[in-house]
């Protein structure tokens, strides 16, 4: 990494496609979003005195992980799956609104385990703070926090409160405020928490990153991402499922609300974020709100709830 901090001392912050808004997908009025210091933008609250940077700190190491998971459905069993697959870790609770899914995830834990780990899962089900008690029932190492975006935010807080690391599918948060929230319950408890944007570890993006860092590109001056895919069948998901929440956000947001796919393997390659270069400011541009709005009136019927909503979301965006 001093190698990119050398040559990138006096780079001037990044504006191409990049931006701190849609990083974690909330909405921003006006260009300044984020800058160096509290000193020169008022979003940016002082950092507290004895803050201690998150981001080179190692945790004490552990002979056995010990990891509990709150949403199971389509990507949190997915990465119960995997995680149960891992030696050293021992999956000790699971906690989901729904019962079918949490004892789905826990009969693959249990599968992956071959009778000798992930025997003794305990499950919570059934209510809105099932979670809550998960964790101060089991006090888990690690926790994954796969569920709605909107509650993101508040239980990775609990979570690095409650002593453990925390692991959140995208978008990490949906405001500043949430942001500098975890920022700081993560410097205070000495908990990591890590936005599981998956494309950074793809095997070329891995490869172009070691390269970025051994100065075999020379020096990086600029930076662009993108991330195109059809979601709309995500609507069909009415009762629950990912469209059943996830809807309402494109009808009432507009804006860049998933970028990271993107965005996150250029944000590695640049070093931010990491004490030099940060995102500052953004201009966000979207285009008519079309798609679901015309895929709501083909495949449900008028009366349909999603045939009641005022789509917001601009079917594509540019920022910069």
């Amino acid at each position: 990494m001093s190698i990119l901090k050398d040559s990138r001392r006096n780079f001037i912050k990044i504006f191409g496609g990049l931006g701190a808004g849609i990083l974690t997908g909330f909405n921003v009025k006006g260009s300044n979003v984020l800058s160096d210091s509290a000193e020169n933008n008022p979003s940016t609250p002082s950092r507290r005195l004895g803050a201690n940077y998150m981001g080179d700190f190692s945790a004490p190491k552990l002979e056995k992980v010990r990891c509990a998971f709150i949403g199971v459905g389509s990507r949190g069993y997915g990465h119960a799956e995997q995680i149960a697959e891992i030696e050293g870790t021992e999956v000790v609770a699971i906690s989901d609104l729904y019962q079918d899914l949490a004892n789905k995830a826990a009969d693959i834990c249990k599968e992956k385990g071959k009778g000798k780990r992930h025997q003794n899962i305990a499950l919570y089900h059934g209510t809105d703070d099932g979670w809550k008690k998960m964790l101060n029932d089991h006090r888990p190492d690690a926790v994954f926090v796969v569920t709605p975006w909107e509650v993101h935010a508040p239980m990775a807080v609990e979570a690095m409160k409650q002593g453990a690391h925390a692991f959140v599918e995208v978008p990490l948060a949906l405001t500043l405020e949430e942001m500098w929230e975890i920022v700081d319950v993560s410097e205070s408890t000495g908990r990591h928490c890590m936005m599981m944007e998956n494309v950074n570890y793809g095997r070329e993006e891995m490869i172009y990153l070691n390269m970025c860092r051994q100065g075999v590109l020379g020096e990086l001056l600029h930076g662009e991402a993108s991330y195109i895919h059809e979601l709309r069948s995500q609507m069909e998901d009415v009762e629950r499922g990912t469209g059943s929440w996830r809807t309402y956000h494109y009808a009432k947001r507009n804006g860049n609300l998933y970028p990271t796919h993107g965005l996150g393997p250029v944000a590695q390659y640049m070093n931010l974020a990491r004490g030099e270069d940060n995102f500052a400011r953004m201009v966000s541009f979207s285009s008519p709100a079309k798609g679901r709005k015309l895929y709501a009136a083909k495949h449900f019927d008028q009366g349909h709830q999603w045939n009641q909503l005022d789509y917001q979301g601009g079917d594509i965006n540019t920022s910069i």
